[in-house]
């Protein structure tokens, strides 16, 4: 977003403040009236606007259904109470794409393309001419994707606009959403202007011309038309053409012939010598595939050549077919083709003819024709097609959307389900809806006469050879929605060498999409037929092996990722194949890559009953989704394993599966569960004999007994586990306990042993080359440090906590040392950079949905925003705060005394001295010592403040003493208050 005339000489500096305040909240209550959660987005103050990043599953129609008309409102509203001097009008863009980030910021083409929007001057024209307050700019793609799919905005009342700026040259479409231009009609792709024609004036075309019927209610496919009919067009009235050949592929079903014969009529006037058609039949039910020598008589006898004249050689044919083209604009539609060598012989050999070519399989030799591969149609553009088939009026609201998807959105099962309707009158949607989700063989439900979509595929299945049949068929039992040639190979039983050609031959038969390199899907319904051949029974340990496969290979991707705590094994390693990982980075990326597979199968595994199996994989996998914040998957998972381990009666299972529940449970900020979850994974690891299993829920129950401000508790339970570990002189425990212990030591201010512990747990975190370890434990030296007030040890400390926790990829780890980093430069007085970091670590929490950590860095961004003097803004962030703390007492005090202290400066925050008070009592309870100094030193302020100077210097008094006794840097700034009053 950017403000015009922000420099404007007449604009003094408080003008200028005001603007951006008013900005800020007006982008805020925008953004709640939109439901996208302010705190949970990236911004950047660039000065004379604002830059937001959204996160990318934030659904993207409320920012042109509701955030645009609200902002515009909000801007309103401040305009009418200001000075022009203070009013804001606004220039605002929207794209959507891929981000980079760095300790610099944010990167990206997708981010060079927004700001080059928002300086386009048909924006800032736009804007200077309407009397409202916001002009909108969006990118191609979200007009498209976005604004074309809303039921709120009217898309006719965008304009499209070319935009040139610098290095940037695209199309963008320009809205004025309190002030809208009037309606009209906007085409979805348009054709090429120079095109001369439309479907529909085909006599005007000379020569012969057998194309079949043009559907009348073709729907949809407009870019790829686009792109293929102006790029012929072009070519042909710049007389470029040559033979252009254009190749149109994809699964059965998706409407290649339609499309074809489409383009077709739409290019006919450029191919006056004639439009021919002709099948080769390649996927015919009843009939073999055209030889190149019968197509070549064909289309010779077409051409007007006597039957007798007709050579007998292929060659000769081939031949005298290109003398009759030579010379002549010809359109040639070859409509499924088998392979290269059916369709070679029949290509024109001179130039300024056409030839469209359609067909299954992918014609990779034909290497210099243009391509286009049909996928299934967008969610909108199925239901368009669906309704143009049928009686749209009579719908029921949201079953065409779930009826398209029963179709998977794939052309034919559109058209055939459309047919059964409008045979039934007396059917409705829903009707038709049930009996596709209650059918055992979906497949065969999708008919219409002697149709179906079963039929189709059943034609493309034909082709493969025993083996790719068989792998075709078990490629069904994968649960993920990806595979990759590993993972196959298992499946299948076989060599990945083998499997990797298989799975080519499936790609170029339209039966897998490889939407990345190395990695292949089933669409839904291909998925579907390939499961109607499928027999469980009969597929030779196929699940098994699948399984088998993932979970050592999970197994040798954690070599990589070594855990700061000890890891208990459910199984023995397996032996069988697994993928082999070079460098941490290739096991994290396949991580990466596979955690949504990996869920799938551990679901499938306890739905077939392969309980310990499941079991296994959900351990092996919980550390990498722990440090990488996928927290409400493993929630998910652990939740589904435990169900099943109870009901197996695998107490071993059910102990690790507790122990990782926990964990979880713990960092959701859900501390009762958690405690209750590992207090019966502690008994059960009793009752089996396993200390080493104790003593890693003991330290995990400390941790939790910290979180509920239990010191005490957390203590014990810590002492205990560290016992533990030193009997079985596991020295990675231990070191664990000591960094566990040094948080709740520096939490209870006794900073010495804080001290003490933290540095040798780091000491024995380094002698085992545990970097995870490391990582936590400097975060506990660095906190340690810095309640001391040893503020250039702590950076230290903090600094390489957070350079570690970003190279392992630990978001949680990050936002840590990012948040605890932003205290000690606020300590140092260095706000800008405090609120650097303190920003950078809300936006990870958020992502993460840990809202007790939230809490955390918005009750230090309030205490900034104080000490900065932005004191509405600073009660903002702490009463927020207040809201997400609930019942953590310890934080709790810690906020109210950061309200408290708020409230002497700013009496709109409250009464200081009750929330000293109240913050004093939480304090006291749960033993917090630095917020107990700290609300006497508020209630001593608010005393002086009330006149009561006595009893302001006797709290004065009690908090100094604390102070001096805990060796905190808080001792000056009190001596100094009482110093001046026994002066006075």
């Amino acid at each position: 977003m950017d403000i015009e005339s922000y420099g404007d000489l007449r604009r003094t500096t408080p003008h200028r403040l005001t603007v951006r305040r008013g900005l800020d909240y007006a982008l805020r209550r925008a953004f709640d009236e939109a439901g996208v959660p302010w705190f949970d987005c990236r911004h950047e103050n660039t000065g004379d606007g604002t830059f937001v990043l959204v996160p990318a599953q934030v659904p993207k129609g409320p920012f042109v259904d509701v955030l645009s008309q609200g902002l515009a409102r909000e801007l309103r509203r401040h305009n009418e109470a200001r000075q022009p001097e203070e009013q804001i009008r606004l220039r605002m863009a929207l794209h959507a794409g891929e981000v980079a980030y760095d300790d610099q910021g944010a990167t990206g083409p997708a981010i060079n393309r927004t700001f080059r929007l928002l300086e386009a001057p048909q924006l800032k024209s736009a804007l200077a001419e309407s009397p409202g307050t916001l002009a909108l700019i969006t990118s191609a793609w979200f007009f498209d994707e976005v604004v074309r799919s809303s039921n709120v905005v009217d898309a006719t009342t965008f304009r499209p606009v070319q935009v040139a700026v610098k290095e940037t040259t695209t199309t963008g479409w320009i809205s004025l959403p309190d002030h809208p231009y009037p309606p009209q009609p906007v085409g979805g792709s348009p054709i090429s202007p120079r095109q001369p024609t439309e479907a529909g004036t085909h006599s005007s075309a000379r020569g012969q011309c057998t194309l079949p019927r043009d559907l009348p209610v073709f729907t949809g496919r407009a870019k790829q038309l686009a792109a293929l009919t102006s790029t012929v067009a072009t070519a042909a009235e710049e007389s470029t053409l040559g033979v252009a050949i254009h190749v149109i592929d994809g699964m059965p079903g998706t409407g290649k012939t339609t499309f074809a014969v489409h383009a077709a009529y739409s290019l006919a006037a450029h191919f006056p010598d004639g439009q021919i058609f002709l099948e080769l039949h390649g996927h015919s039910p009843s009939q073999a595939p055209v030889a190149p020598a019968d197509a070549l008589a064909s289309l010779l006898l077409l051409r007007g050549v006597p039957t007798l004249a007709i050579p007998a050689d292929l060659d000769d044919r081939s031949r005298l077919w290109r003398e009759k083209l030579a010379g002549k604009k010809v359109l040639l539609l070859l409509d499924d083709a088998v392979d290269e060598d059916q369709i070679r012989p029949l290509l024109p050999g001179g130039a300024g003819s056409l030839v469209l070519i359609t067909g299954r399989h992918r014609l990779e030799s034909i290497a210099d024709a243009g391509r286009v591969s049909l996928q299934t149609l967008p969610a909108a553009e199925a239901a368009a097609m669906f309704d143009r088939y049928t009686f749209p009026e009579q719908h029921e609201p949201g079953a065409v959307a779930e009826l398209m998807t029963l179709c998977g959105n794939l052309p034919l099962a559109i058209s055939l389900t459309a047919g059964r309707l409008r045979s039934h009158p007396g059917w409705t949607l829903r009707q038709l809806a049930d009996d596709l989700n209650c059918s055992r063989n979906r497949l065969k439900t999708l008919r219409a006469d002697n149709r179906s979509v079963a039929a189709a595929f059943e034609l493309s299945y034909r082709d493969l050879n025993p083996d790719q049949q068989r792998l075709f068929r078990r490629l069904s039992l994968h649960p993920g929605s990806h595979i990759d040639v590993a993972a196959a190979a298992a499946l299948d039983g076989n060599d990945a060498d083998a499997t990797r050609e298989q799975l080519e031959v499936l790609y170029l038969n339209h039966l897998l999409d490889e939407p990345s390199p190395g990695r292949y899907r089933l669409h839904d319904l291909t998925q579907a037929y390939s499961r109607s051949l499928t027999d469980p029974d009969t597929d030779d340990g196929a699940f098994e092996r699948l399984l088998d496969y993932y979970l050592e290979t999970v197994r040798a991707a954690n070599h990589f990722a070594a855990s700061p705590i000890p890891r208990l094994e459910l199984g023995p390693q397996l032996p069988v194949p697994s993928r082999r990982f070079d460098t941490e980075g290739e096991a994290i990326a396949w991580l990466i890559a596979e955690r949504a597979t990996l869920g799938a199968c551990i679901s499938s595994a306890v739905g077939q009953n392969r309980v310990r199996r499941a079991a296994e994989m959900a351990a092996a996998l919980y550390p990498f989704l722990q440090q990488h914040g996928h927290w409400h998957d493993a929630h998910r998972i652990l939740q589904t394993v435990l169900t099943a381990v109870q009901a197996a009666g695998d107490r071993a299972a059910e102990a690790a599966t507790r122990a990782d529940l926990g964990r979880v449970q713990r960092l959701l900020g859900r501390y009762h569960d958690a405690a209750a979850t590992l207090a019966r994974a502690r008994d059960l690891y009793f009752e089996l004999g396993n200390p080493l299993g104790e003593a890693d829920v003991l330290n995990e129950a400390g941790r939790v007994e910290l979180d509920l401000s239990n010191f005490a508790g957390g203590t014990a339970y810590l002492s205990r586990a560290h016992q533990l570990y030193e009997e079985l002189d596991n020295t990675l425990g231990v070191a664990a306990t000591l960094t566990q212990l040094t948080h709740v030591q520096y939490r209870s201010c006794d900073l010495e042993a804080a001290r003490r512990n933290a540095e040798r747990g780091l000491e024995l975190y380094r002698l085992l080359g545990n970097e995870p370890g490391e990582m936590g434990a400097l975060l506990a030296v660095g906190c340690a440090q810095g309640m001391s007030g040893n503020y250039a040890c702590a950076v230290s400390a903090l600094t390489q906590a957070l350079s570690l926790s970003m190279k392992l990829g630990d978001r949680y780890g990050e936002a840590r040392a990012l948040n605890n980093l932003g205290r000690m430069h606020f300590d140092c007085g260095n706000y800008g950079t405090a609120d650097s970091y303190y920003s950078r670590a809300q936006v990870i929490y958020s992502q993460l949905d840990y809202r007790a950590r939230v809490a955390v860095t918005l009750t230090n961004l309030g205490r900034l925003h104080h000490a900065a003097g932005n004191h509405r803004l600073a009660f903002t962030y702490l009463t927020r705060a207040e809201d997400l703390f609930g019942d953590d007492q310890s934080w709790q005090a810690e906020n109210l005394n950061n309200l408290g202290s708020l409230a002497l400066d700013w009496p709109e925050a409250g009464d200081p001295a009750e929330l000293h008070s109240r913050a004093l009592d939480m304090a006291r309870a749960v033993g917090v010592r630095l917020q107990v100094g700290r609300a006497l030193e508020g209630l001593g302020r608010s005393a002086l403040k009330a006149g009561d100077e006595a009893g302001g210097a006797e709290y004065l008094r009690q908090a100094l003493a604390l102070y001096q006794k805990l060796a905190l840097p808080e001792v000056a700034a009190v001596r100094a208050t009482l110093d001046g009053l026994a002066d006075t």
